[in-house]
């Protein structure tokens, strides 16, 4: 028997569809059509707020379009079905559909302007569960206000940024930037400065030369304090390796009398910036253990992970490995409370550094293989490559050369060049190939991997030349 094609299958869930709407009860059926806007679901609540409807009323018709199987109901959300909704959306006018992403997106900025109050104490983890429960719903609102309301889609960006930031989610904040800026242009929407150079810190991670060019200049003419906290770290964490030390020691001392104490603590978090003087640096680990406490004392787990990071490079730096492996250790079980897949890959893989450093070859190894699962489930292309890398290392270490160059062969095919740390992964896996070469006594080999990763051929000459 032949089966039906594709096309013929959607005609009859068309018809089928069609049937079921045209049952329904007018206020119904204008109800359903406006929730086509909610791309990941919404609850009563967000749907009395967007629609301006009483909420018992909301959740009545809410309810009985559930009973008529128009709509799914999960832990308190209302989903439609993608067929359902593709047909409820071609009810709307043109006017009608911008008119509700308008509407649905000034309420999801709202809702981020107040998670944000609350995502730097002690009520984190519940806004950031809101947040994410609305991902989908962001980022169609992002999206519909970069072409239609920049204000907007601006203050969305920026609103966004502690929780984008708390989680990991670098790589997303980087790509709603990237196409607001590319709508925007150089031009800075009045009153919108601070948000401006968010939205420019954000591309600026990835280490682009014309992002950091940018917020530098934004940041000089933008003499005053900021609004948003984050912007104090951000403008540290992103800049500060970039830009001269006293640039950046100007840019702190603006926020001083600040009465926040998020940001004074990140104020001492930010003072171990790169470029201290030995004598800043004699006191870095007191500002940092401040910073802890400060950070702990608000409730804020982001911040404390972000001083036990600091902790952890310090310790390491003076050779304390097993004291950074314990920090890197406490700031993990953070990343994991907050369910940060990203941050939980690239400490597992500074840990196996260590481990590797301190040849504990097996608790590396296995640092290494947490990493690629957490970095493949995020999606973190440069975690993952990093984890392999680690992978490599290990079996050297243990002195399984063979596993180990096909381990070093597997990360430098990972390593596609349409992400920014590309280059950088892939130097580092030619140099391990290098090394694994050199254990194995091939010389010209070594050197031959040495010169594909740009190492100067002077600095590693092969044995015996």
């Amino acid at each position: 028997m032949e089966l039906p094609c594709d096309d013929e299958r959607h005609g009859r869930l068309r018809k089928v569809i069609a049937w079921s709407w045209n049952q329904l009860p007018p206020v119904e059926r204008v109800i359903a059509a406006r929730l086509a806007g909610f791309s990941g679901g919404a609850t009563a609540e967000s749907v009395a707020a967007v629609l301006d409807l009483p909420r018992p009323i909301a959740a009545r018709l809410l309810d009985a379009l559930t009973e008529r199987s128009l709509l799914t109901l999960s832990s308190g959300r209302y989903r439609m079905p993608e067929t359902i909704r593709a047909y409820a959306g071609e009810q709307l006018t043109s006017a009608e559909a911008d008119d509700l992403r308008a509407r649905h997106a000034a309420y999801l900025l709202k809702l981020v302007q107040q998670a944000d109050q609350h995502l730097r104490g002690p009520d984190q983890l519940h806004w950031a569960t809101l947040l994410r429960r609305e991902s989908d719903n962001l980022h169609a609102a992002i999206s519909w206000a970069t072409d239609h309301d920049q204000r907007l889609a601006l203050n969305l960006v920026a609103g966004l940024s502690t929780y984008w930031w708390m989680h990991g989610l670098r790589g997303e904040a980087a790509s709603a930037a990237r196409g607001l800026l590319a709508v925007l242009g150089p031009v800075v929407p009045d009153g919108l400065a601070e948000e401006y150079l968010l939205a420019v810190l954000h591309t600026a991670s990835s280490g682009r030369a014309e992002g950091i060019a940018e917020a530098r200049v934004i940041v000089e003419e933008l003499d005053e304090t900021f609004r948003h906290p984050v912007t104090v770290l951000l403008w540290s964490v992103v800049l500060g390796p970039f830009v001269p030390p006293e640039l950046v020691s100007e840019v702190l001392d603006r926020n001083e009398l600040s009465t926040d104490p998020w940001t004074l603590a990140a104020l001492q978090l930010c003072a171990t910036y790169p470029g201290l003087t030995e004598a800043q640096a004699a006191g870095s680990d007191a500002n940092l253990q401040s910073a802890l406490a400060q950070f702990q004392l608000v409730g804020d787990r982001w911040g404390s992970s972000l001083a036990l990071n600091a902790l952890a490079e310090a310790a390491a730096s003076s050779g304390r490995l097993e004291r950074s492996a314990e920090l890197i250790g406490q700031a993990l079980s953070i990343a994991d409370e907050l369910g940060s897949d990203e941050e939980a890959a690239l400490l597992l893989c500074r840990r196996g550094d260590l481990r590797l450093r301190l040849r504990k070859v097996h608790p590396a190894s296995e640092d290494y293989r947490q990493a690629l699962v957490r970095a493949k489930r995020a999606g973190v292309p440069y975690a993952s490559a990093a984890a392999r890398i680690g992978l490599a290392k290990s079996a050297r270490y243990g002195g399984d050369l063979a596993k180990a160059q096909e381990l070093a062969l597997l990360a430098l095919a990972h390593c596609p060049e349409d992400w920014d740390e590309a280059e950088l992964a892939m130097t580092e896996a030619l140099a391990e190939l290098a090394a694994i070469a050199a254990a194995a006594g091939r010389p010209d080999e070594a050197h031959a991997w040495r010169l594909k990763a740009g190492l100067a051929p002077e600095q590693y000459r092969p044995a015996g030349r």
